[in-house]
């Protein structure tokens, strides 16, 4: 009796159905995004003795849709999986996975779909509106917002390659206080590269905002010199650097400096009569604390012909510096003159002052 068990044990095991794929992974090659969603077909064949039940496939990804049979593969009988990829909106290379379940051991199987995309125009001017060339960049400025003296900070961009052919990526614009990196700088057609940008804020030129131009420059792998201009674009990379408070002790805060000014928030020129005429005004800046004040940055926005100087940068305690403010009447634009004017010290509780230098400028 125990042997016929035995015996009926392993048929029932040897009587399974088994999953033999005749492919597991299919390559789409080069595709345009505008022709639309591709499909391919994985075939399994039941090489067991029982039928064959798919019973779910899964993409890890809303732009692969699969198709499954619903009914019982028989013993010796073909069926397919068909997987369908929606390239649209999703450029260059891609490599997506399909878990299929069935009713045999083992129950999980992997099948793996890849392909290159090239994108419309419309997808590319959404996604990377910069042009260099053929190398298209995702955006024009990396703003890095405020860092705290002494802090660095890394950022990129990425780059596509929309051309047929490898391009060759460089950037200009290295100063003590940026490091830029292309990784890869080789880069073929249909794929991304990354501009990396390491900003070291205690070598940064200005308290304040700073803002410098990279140059990225692409050229075809063969690009000769009689080839014409190599494809150039110019990013902004922008930072407010400022001063860490927060590291102050109670002390620190009870001897720190305080900025006092004598003209409020601000200095009216009043009514200027001369088109082209120099305007001078000055104020002061007195330091009501004990320790001494450091005048970080005096700033207007350029291009609006304003000089502004002081007379000294460190104000020692109850003493005075001298501000002076030139207003070039001949470059400004409209009528009315209202720019603001930063001032930067190192007082923790007012770190920034903005003075309005506000004004009528009379062109008749």
């Amino acid at each position: 009796m125990t042997i016929a068990l035995l015996i009926v044990a392993v048929a029932t095991a040897m009587a399974q159905p088994v999953a033999t794929w005749l492919e597991k992974v299919h390559d789409f090659g080069v595709i345009l995004e505008q022709d639309g969603k591709v499909h391919c077909m994985m075939r399994v064949v039941n090489t067991g003795t029982e039928p064959l039940i798919i019973v779910k496939a899964q993409a890890g990804c809303g732009c692969t849709a699969i198709q499954f049979p619903q009914e019982p593969i028989q013993p010796g009988d073909t069926a397919t999986v068909g997987i369908t990829y929606n390239p649209s909106g999703r450029p260059g290379q891609f490599t997506k996975q399909v878990l299929v379940t069935t009713n045999t051991m083992p129950q999980r199987t992997i099948v793996e779909i890849s392909g290159n995309v090239i994108p419309s125009d419309a997808t590319l001017d959404e996604q990377y509106p910069v042009r260099a060339g053929s190398l298209r960049i995702s955006q024009s400025i990396i703003p890095f917002g405020e860092l705290v003296k002494g802090k660095n900070k890394t950022l990129y961009l990425s780059a596509y390659n929309a051309s047929t052919d490898t391009v060759m990526v460089t950037v200009m614009g290295f100063k003590p206080h940026l490091r830029l990196a292309v990784v890869p700088d080789a880069v073929p057609p249909a794929r991304v590269t990354a501009l990396t940008v390491h900003y070291l804020s205690d070598k940064a030129p200005l308290w304040g905002l700073n803002t410098d131009t990279v140059m990225v420059f692409c050229r075809s792998l063969r690009h000769r010199p009689t080839d014409g201009p190599v494809g150039m674009a110019e990013i902004q990379v922008m930072a407010q650097v400022i001063e860490d408070f927060d590291a102050l002790s109670d002390k620190d805060r009870h001897d720190a400096p305080v900025i006092s000014v004598d003209c409020g928030d601000r200095i009216d020129l009043g009514t200027i009569t001369k088109q082209g005429e120099r305007v001078t005004r000055t104020f002061t800046i007195t330091n009501r604390g004990k320790r001494p004040l450091a005048i970080r940055r005096l700033w207007v926005p350029d291009g609006e012909g304003i000089t502004v100087t002081a007379n000294r940068t460190e104000i020692k305690r109850g003493k005075s510096a001298t501000v002076t403010v030139t207003v070039d009447t001949s470059r400004q634009q409209g009528d009315l003159l209202n720019v603001p004017l930063t001032v930067m010290t190192n007082d923790p509780v007012t770190p920034r002052l903005t003075i309005r230098l506000v004004g009528i400028i009379d062109k008749q």
